[in-house]
């Protein structure tokens, strides 16, 4: 792989957290779930250094997930959403990252609260159940059961269940592209409306040689995947798992939603990301997608003030707009 280097702006904003690590001990290496927790908890400082939005109100319920346990669903409602006349409207359901073994609503608040208020859409997020404490299919049972508790109680909370999108970034937005999946399936109607994915996780056979170019530029690399992946669904990358686990099995994607997908030139998720659009278009899927040159994964957060972060951001807002 030819000429392989980060955006100039990108590159300049992560060199004090470069130097950073260059002084200390190099980090253990991923073998488990453990290691990979400890080598992900500073991304919690990513997510703090997010500008806040002050104007969106917050309110949780406890919900049942399939399974009969209570799981806590955030409301996120900008001012613009609470001020409009009542009546039912258009919702987002939101799906944070982190590898279906880590983070929570709590840590994403921020992520969330700033899509919120950019698009002037009450969103709701799901503090889904995470691996291994709690596998594959239960984080997708929580997510499903959050959609299945919006249609239901669309008129107490004034929602038009024909106007609701599925949004998520990483493996959120993985768990986003199998409900829509399973609602599909289901014949859920109306349907969903609209499949926001950033830098989605979506195939468990993702891999690469540790000799890979593209090694030293990932945010989220192949140990981590192979872990993640393990602990999610059993996945060895060989053996079949469920679509509803790892959306890029799915033999037939005709029927999704429209669906927005992008990614950074730098992830691993890439190849899988743009394959899986170009599949959805093959199915008769409208689709559009994004790749954006010389960025990882989750650079948006890492770096939110370049120009393509903003980019990102603002093509995001754009794929809600006429919801």
């Amino acid at each position: 792989m030819a000429d392989i280097m980060f955006d100039p702006e990108y590159f300049q904003t992560i060199q004090p957290v470069v130097a950073l690590k260059a002084s200390l001990p190099p980090p253990a290496p991923i073998t488990d779930i453990d290691s990979l927790r400890t080598n992900s908890a500073d991304f919690e400082l990513v997510l703090a250094s997010i500008p806040d939005s002050p104007d969106i109100t917050e309110t949780t319920y406890q919900i049942p997930s399939k399974d009969g346990t209570l799981i806590t669903l955030y409301r996120f409602t900008p001012a613009a959403a609470a001020a409009a006349t009542p009546g039912p409207r258009a919702v987002v359901l939101y799906h944070h990252g982190g590898g279906f073994v880590q983070n929570t609503v709590a840590q994403f608040r921020k992520e969330i609260k700033r899509y919120a208020h950019g698009s002037g859409l009450t969103f709701y997020a799901a503090e889904y159940r995470v691996a291994p404490e709690h596998p594959f299919p239960t984080p997708f049972d929580d997510c499903y059961s959050v959609l299945e508790w919006l249609h239901a109680n669309a008129a107490s909370e004034q929602i038009d269940p024909a106007r609701i999108a599925l949004f998520g970034v990483s493996a959120g937005a993985g768990l986003a592209a199998a409900v829509a999946l399973k609602a599909r399936d289901d014949k859920v109607s109306p349907p969903i409306k609209k499949l926001v994915l950033a830098y989605p996780m979506l195939d468990d056979r993702t891999y690469l040689p540790e000799d890979h170019p593209l090694n030293p530029y990932l945010m989220w690399n192949g140990a981590a995947n192979r872990v993640a992946w393990g602990a999610y669904a059993g996945a060895d990358g060989v053996k079949e798992i469920s679509p509803y686990a790892a959306p890029a099995r799915a033999k037939d994607l005709s029927g999704m939603p429209p669906t927005y997908i992008d990614c950074g030139e730098l992830d691993l998720f890439r190849d899988e990301d743009v394959e899986f659009g170009a599949r959805l278009l093959k199915a008769g899927v409208r689709v559009e997608l994004h790749l954006y040159p010389g960025v990882p994964h989750a650079f948006e957060m890492v770096a939110v003030n370049i120009r393509v972060s903003k980019n990102a951001v603002e093509n995001r807002l754009r794929a809600l707009d006429n919801l």
